[in-house]
């Protein structure tokens, strides 16, 4: 009997969701990926790109975030928190930091170090956190991206929105949300784990979990929508209002298109890493519920999936470049310490 890793295994055993109903999951969706995936590992093709270039690049994402993010608390830990926006971007900071603490996981499981019940650690703590800090994330831009609006378009509303005691009281609640989603799925993934099941982390889950992981990947879809919408909501009002301002106001003009330039990169990066992910797990899920579906179209489906769940990851890594081009504190710090160690 071979141990060579098929794409099923590494497909719920690392950072991917199961996006089906349970029991088709357990009879027609695990058997048709099932014997699909041991046809994949013919060629070898598959495995290389599991065992190899994944590892790989999360290994160059782990080290570079590491970096990038180690820079970014040292930053705004000599930042006052003077403003919601900036006390916004290090909550960001924290999740994304979070976020990089499971690539190492993935790494050692998907080159094979690590024994066989390390993949129920991934199936029970890694995935969670590794999701629940990506949506964190993703629901932190889109209160950037309310806060710009209400900078530019609605300077003088209601004092308290306006308030830090209002933005950390806001941001307390998002990662109390977050985290009474996430929970249980680590407290129910309660299944004794063993060579069979292990392979795929819903056989882990109570059936109460199992129902709970499915209204959790609902919930943090509905979560991606409603911040896509408030990202091109908000990006729409301030173009307009910009277009629309007097050109008499040329200084408060020039300010408010820096708040719209800023909301440029928000949408820029958002698209980029989170986007594409959320467009392709549409037809991934519906694939496991296809019998007929060929070979072909499930391998192209599977290596989309896991291309554009690594751009996801790659957010991590494009945070600081929002920190840099939207924080003047942060851009003018990080030049100071530049120039001190030239």
């Amino acid at each position: 009997m071979s141990n060579e890793k098929t794409p099923s295994a590494i497909s719920y055993g690392s950072f991917q969701s199961v996006e089906i109903d349970n029991e088709a999951h357990g009879h027609s969706g695990s058997h048709t990926l099932g014997n699909l995936s041991g046809s994949w590992g013919k060629n070898g093709t598959s495995n290389e790109f599991d065992t190899i270039i994944l590892p790989v690049l999360y290994l160059v994402l782990f080290v570079a975030s590491l970096l990038l993010n180690g820079l970014a608390v040292w930053i705004f830990f000599h930042i006052r928190n003077k403003t919601s926006f900036i006390f916004y971007l290090k909550n960001i900071v924290v999740a994304d930091l979070l976020m990089t603490l499971t690539f190492p996981f993935r790494v050692v499981h998907d080159t094979g170090f690590g024994p066989w019940y390390f993949k129920a650690i991934l199936c029970r703590y890694t995935s969670v956190l590794f999701y629940a800090n990506m949506y964190t994330s993703i629901v932190f831009l889109g209160l950037i991206s309310i806060d710009r609006y209400l900078k530019v378009v609605k300077p003088f509303g209601d004092s308290r929105m306006y308030s830090l005691t209002f933005t950390k009281v806001l941001s307390v609640g998002v990662w109390v949300v977050m985290a009474a989603l996430a929970l249980p799925n680590i407290v129910l993934t309660n299944v004794q784990p063993t060579k069979e099941n292990v392979l795929d982390c819903v056989r882990l889950k109570s059936p109460l979990g199992a129902k709970w992981h499915q209204a959790v990947i609902y919930t943090n879809s509905c979560l991606f929508v409603v911040v896509l919408v408030i990202l091109i909501g908000c990006y729409i009002a301030i173009s307009r209002y910009i277009h629309k301002s007097s050109r008499q106001f040329i200084s408060q003009s020039s300010r408010k298109r820096k708040h719209n330039q800023s909301i440029r990169v928000v949408v820029a990066v958002f698209f980029t890493c989170f986007l594409p992910y959320h467009l392709c797990r549409i037809p991934f899920t519906f694939s496991h519920l296809d019998r007929h579906l060929g070979e072909s179209a499930h391998r192209v489906l599977y290596y989309c999936k896991e291309v554009t769940l690594f751009l996801s990851a790659c957010n991590v890594c494009l945070d600081p470049i929002i920190y840099f081009f939207m924080c003047k504190s942060f851009s003018r710090r990080l030049f100071k310490k530049s120039n001190i160690r030239t």
